[in-house]
């Protein structure tokens, strides 16, 4: 089945997984600032780094095992991108009407790469290949 993965699924599944460790490298650079807390600034509460470096190791653990879902062709792990990806359009879009120009460029960035994202998962051969079917 991976031979005959499309490459937009391939697409999406890199950069699932690219999203992934970026999480679990910021997540643990956060932690190793909690625990030296010298090379922490003033402006940064020591308690929220804890925190964030927690939540941010468990969302890129997360995202990792949907990129591997993705990669494997489980249709569970492509439903829940596409779910996220709205979310996410809502949320840019919701940004715009509440900040305006100040995050214009970021929200429209967001909507235009959510917008891929489900396009390229939603493609008659990406839809058939999560299906298990051929075309």
């Amino acid at each position: 089945m991976a031979s005959d993965r499309p490459g937009s699924v391939t697409l999406v599944s890199a950069l699932t997984w690219i999203v992934a460790i970026l999480d679990l490298i910021g997540g643990a650079a956060m932690l190793w600032l909690y625990y030296n807390p010298d090379s922490v600034g003033g402006d940064i509460d020591s308690g929220d780094l804890l925190w964030y470096g927690l939540t941010t190791l468990v969302v890129g653990a997360l995202t990792a095992a949907v990129a591997a879902g993705l990669a494997m062709g489980s249709q569970g792990a492509r439903v829940l991108v596409i779910i996220v990806m709205v979310v996410r359009i809502a949320a840019a879009a919701y940004a715009l009407g509440q900040v305006g120009g100040a995050v214009v460029w970021q929200a429209a960035f967001e909507i235009v790469l959510a917008i891929l994202v489900i396009a390229l998962l939603s493609t008659r051969r990406a839809s058939a290949w999560f299906r298990g079917t051929r075309v």
